[in-house]
C-alpha cells in the first residue's frame, strides 16, 4: 500500500520510520509546511490527486487545515488514518459520512490512549457485548504533573515546567491542564464503544490548573492519590459522563499508574472489566497505532464506528462524596452541604454529602479560587 503522510513533526516521523520497515506500506509523500525531505510537498492537492497513494496519515494535530484535509483525501476515495483526537471527536459524523460515500476506510485508534490497543479492543467487544463505562487516565501529561506533585512535593507551576522541558506539555498547556485532551479521548470511547455521538460542550470538565499544595498535603495524610479521570457510564437515568480529578486509596490500580502512563478501560455487561495501561502518547507508541491501522485496512478492515451514531445531548450527573477546598469566607456557602469541614490556615478542608457534579460546580463558581476532587469509595 502506497501512503502519504500529513505533518512530519514527532508522530508522522514516527510512522514514517515503522512505515520504511513495513514490506507492506510504502511513504510515497508527505506533506509539511517545511519542505525539507525530496517526496515532501506543501499542497493537499498534490496528494488528493495522486492515484497511486491508496491512503493518508495525518498526524497534524488541530481542527484546521486537518478537517479540510481529511475530507479532501476521504471524498477522493483514499483511506484516512488520524491521531488527531481533537479532529475526531469535532467532526467524527462528518467524516464517517464521507468515508461511507466512497467505501474509503477511516481510522483513529491513535487518537486514545496513544500506544494503547485500547479503541480497537472497544469496537469488537462492542460488537458482542454491551459496553456500560469506560474511561480511565487518558492523558499523560497530567498523570506526569500530579504524579511529580504528590510524590515530590513540586508546585503545580514546578511540575508544569518539568513537563514542559521533557515534551511532555505544550507551550500552551491548555488542552492538557484543564481535561479537555481527557474530554476528546472520552468522546471517542462513547461513539466506538458506546455508539453515542456526545459533543463537547455537554460533557463537564474540570483540570488540574488550581490545585495547591494544601490539597496534596490534605491527601497525604487521608492516604490518597489524586489523578485526573474521564469517565462515562451507563445508568437507568441516562449517560453519566464528566472529567476531574478523582482520589484513590493507596494499592488500588488507579493510583499505582506513575509518570505519564494512561490506564484505560471499559467494562461489558456480560464480560466485565477489561483495564489497559501503557504509553498514552509519544513518537514510537502513538505511531505504532497508526501503523496497526493501516495493516487492519490492508486485511480488509473499513471502519471504528457504527452506521449510525446516537445523538446524546443530555448528560445525567450522579452524586458523589467530593473533597473540596475554598476560602474561609465561603464557610457558610458548603455548610449545608458539607459531611466535615477542617480549616487550615484561611482554607476552608471540606469533604461533601453526595452531590452530583453539576451542582457542585455551580457552587464552586461563585466561591472564587477553589478546587475539588472526586472521592472514590
Amino acid at each position: 500500500m502506497k501512503i502519504a503522510i500529513l505533518g512530519m513533526g514527532k508522530i508522522g516521523s514516527g510512522v514514517y520510520e515503522y512505515a520504511s520497515a513495513n514490506p507492506n506500506i510504502e511513504v510515497k509523500r508527505t506533506l509539511d509546511l517545511r519542505a525539507w525531505m525530496d517526496n515532501m510537498t506543501t499542497d493537499i492537492t498534490d496528494i488528493v490527486n495522486d492515484p497511486e497513494i491508496e491512503a493518508v496519515v495525518e498526524t497534524m494535530g488541530g481542527l484546521e487545515p486537518a478537517r479540510t484535509y481529511a475530507l479532501k483525501c476521504l471524498n477522493a476515495g483514499k483511506h484516512y488514518v488520524t491521531a488527531n483526537k481533537y479532529l475526531v471527536s469535532e467532526a467524527m459524523t462528518e467524516l464517517k459520512a464521507a468515508a461511507k460515500k466512497t467505501g474509503a476506510a477511516f481510522m483513529f485508534s491513535a487518537a486514545c490512549g496513544g500506544g494503547i490497543p485500547v479503541l480497537r479492543s472497544l469496537f469488537d467487544q462492542a460488537a458482542c457485548d454491551n459496553i456500560i463505562e469506560f474511561g480511565g487516565i487518558l492523558n499523560g501529561t497530567t498523570n506526569y504533573m500530579l504524579d511529580r506533585i504528590e510524590t515530590d512535593s513540586l508546585t503545580y507551576d514546578a511540575a508544569l515546567k518539568e513537563a514542559q522541558a521533557l515534551g511532555y506539555a505544550e507551550a500552551d498547556p491548555s488542552s492538557d491542564v484543564d481535561g479537555l485532551d481527557a474530554q476528546r479521548k472520552l468522546i471517542l470511547g462513547l461513539a466506538v464503544g458506546f455508539g453515542y455521538h456526545v459533543k463537547a460542550c455537554d460533557i463537564p470538565v474540570s483540570g488540574i490548573r488550581s490545585i495547591l499544595p494544601e490539597d496534596i498535603s490534605y491527601f497525604k495524610e487521608k492516604s490518597l492519590s489524586p489523578r485526573l479521570i474521564a469517565s462515562a457510564k451507563k445508568t437507568e437515568k441516562g449517560l453519566s459522563a464528566d472529567v476531574c480529578v478523582h482520589l484513590f486509596r493507596k494499592g488500588t490500580a488507579q493510583a499505582a499508574i506513575e509518570k505519564n502512563i494512561n490506564y484505560a478501560y471499559y467494562v461489558g455487561e456480560k464480560s466485565g472489566l477489561f483495564s489497559f495501561s501503557g504509553q498514552g502518547a509519544g513518537k514510537y507508541p502513538t505511531a505504532a497505532n497508526v501503523i496497526a491501522d493501516l495493516n487492519r485496512i490492508i486485511s480488509g478492515a473499513r471502519h471504528m464506528l457504527i452506521d449510525s451514531l446516537t445523538e446524546i445531548g443530555e448528560i445525567i450527573s450522579e452524586k458523589h462524596r467530593y473533597y473540596v477546598r475554598v476560602d474561609e469566607k465561603y464557610e457558610d456557602t458548603f455548610k449545608d452541604l458539607a459531611e466535615s469541614m477542617v480549616q487550615k490556615e484561611h482554607w476552608m478542608l471540606i469533604v461533601t454529602k453526595p452531590i452530583d457534579h453539576i451542582s457542585l460546580v455551580n457552587t464552586m463558581n461563585a466561591s472564587g479560587e477553589s478546587f475539588f476532587a472526586r472521592i472514590n469509595e
